[in-house]
C-alpha cells in the first residue's frame, strides 16, 4: 500500500501525465495552489506534505477523486452534477466540456459509452435538436418554473449555449470511443419528440418537423461514420476510431468509462441527465468488466456488418418519417 509521501508522489505525477508536455507542470501546479514554485517542488520530492485543501483543489482543478488510489470497494466517494435550473445549464454544459478537454489532451484517452440514449455530445453537432433536447430536460424533467406555460420553438436556441455545445462535439470526435446502442437508444429520441407533438407543446408545425429533420440528419451521419469507423468534424473524417455496436441486452442507464493519462472513472446518469463519478479503482474494474462483456455480447456495426448497420439505422428513419407524416397530417 501506498503511504505518506510516496503516496503523494505517486498523485501528483498522475496528475502530471494529464498535462500537455509543452505546459510547465511546475507553473501550472505554483498557479492552481497559489504558491511559489519552490513549494511545489518540495511537494513534488513528498518533502511537504500536500494539505487537505490543496489535495481538494488539485481533485477539482484536474476533476479526478482522490479515492483512485485506494480499493475500498464498500465506501466509495462520487462527484455530483446536477442540472438544477436554466441557471445552472451553463454550469453544466462547461462541466461536460472540461471533461472532455482533460480527456482530449491526455496521450493515453478512450470513452466506451453504454447508451439508453442517444449521446448527447451528437446532438450538439445540430442547434435546433439539441435545443429541442435541452427545453424538454428543462420543463419535462425539471420543471423550471419559468417554461411551464411555453412551448418548444426553434427560436430558443441560446448562441451561448449552441457555441458550447459545438466545442464539445468537436472535442468528442477527437477522442476514440466505443458506443453501444440498443434499438430504445434511438427510439427514446422519438418518443420525445411525439410525446411534445401530441401534447402541443411544439410552438409551430414547422419547429416539429424541423426537429424530426434534424434527428434524421443525425442518423444519417452517424450512419456514414458508423461505416468508415471514423467521427467528423464539418465532414472531415478526424483520425480517432469510431466503433459503433448493436446490444439486444437491456442497457439500465447511461454508463460512461473514460481512461485519460492512464485515469479511470465511471460516469453514470441518474435522475435522467444528472451524473455521479467515480475514479474508485474496484468500481472502475467492476463496471470495466461488465463493458467488456455486454461488448462481447452485441454486434459490431460500424465498419463491418453492412447489412446488419444498414437495418438499424433503416428501422429509425423509418419511424421519424411516419412521424414527420403524422405531423404534416395533424396541423
Amino acid at each position: 500500500m501506498l503511504k505518506d509521501n510516496t503516496l503523494q508522489i505517486y498523485f501528483l505525477n498522475r496528475i502530471k501525465d494529464l498535462i500537455p508536455e509543452q505546459n510547465s507542470f511546475t507553473d501550472e501546479l505554483a498557479k492552481v495552489l497559489e504558491i511559489s514554485n519552490d513549494s511545489v517542488y518540495r511537494r513534488l520530492r513528498g518533502e511537504t506534505l500536500l494539505s487537505v485543501n490543496e489535495i481538494y483543489e488539485l481533485c477539482t482543478y484536474y476533476n479526478i477523486s482522490f479515492d483512485l488510489f485506494t480499493h475500498q470497494a464498500k465506501n466509495i466517494a462520487f462527484h455530483y452534477d446536477s442540472l438544477g435550473s436554466s441557471a445552472g445549464f451553463r454550469t453544466y454544459l462547461t462541466s461536460i466540456l472540461n471533461d472532455m478537454l482533460q480527456i482530449e489532451r491526455a496521450e493515453d484517452k478512450q470513452i466506451i459509452y453504454a447508451a439508453i440514449d442517444v449521446p448527447i455530445f451528437h446532438h450538439f453537432k445540430y442547434p435546433e435538436l439539441s435545443a429541442f433536447k435541452m427545453f424538454y430536460w428543462m420543463k419535462a424533467v425539471v420543471n423550471v418554473p419559468a417554461l411551464a406555460d411555453k412551448k418548444f420553438s426553434i427560436n430558443h436556441i441560446s448562441p451561448e449555449f449552441a457555441d458550447i455545445g459545438t466545442k464539445i462535439y468537436e472535442v468528442y470526435c477527437k477522442i476514440p470511443s466505443i458506443e453501444i446502442w440498443t434499438d430504445e437508444t434511438i427510439n427514446s429520441l422519438i418518443k420525445q419528440i411525439e410525446f411534445y407533438w401530441d401534447s402541443g407543446n411544439f410552438d409551430t408545425q414547422e419547429d416539429a418537423l424541423k426537429v424530426c429533420e434534424q434527428a434524421k440528419l443525425e442518423i444519417e451521419t452517424l450512419n456514414k461514420q458508423a461505416e468508415i469507423s471514423h467521427k467528423n468534424i464539418k465532414g472531415t473524417p478526424v483520425s480517432e476510431n469510431f466503433n459503433l455496436f448493436h446490444s439486444q441486452i437491456e442497457i439500465g442507464n447511461n454508463c460512461i468509462y473514460t481512461r485519460k493519462a492512464g485515469i479511470e472513472s465511471i460516469y453514470l446518469s441518474v435522475h435522467t441527465f444528472n451524473k455521479i463519478t467515480t475514479g474508485n479503482p474496484g468500481f472502475v474494474a467492476d463496471t470495466k468488466t461488465w463493458l467488456d462483456n455486454l461488448l462481447k455480447k452485441s454486434n459490431l456495426i460500424s465498419g463491418v456488418s453492412q447489412i446488419h448497420r444498414y437495418k438499424f439505422f433503416k428501422r429509425a428513419t423509418e419511424k421519424l418519417e411516419k412521424l414527420q407524416e403524422k405531423i404534416i397530417e395533424n396541423k
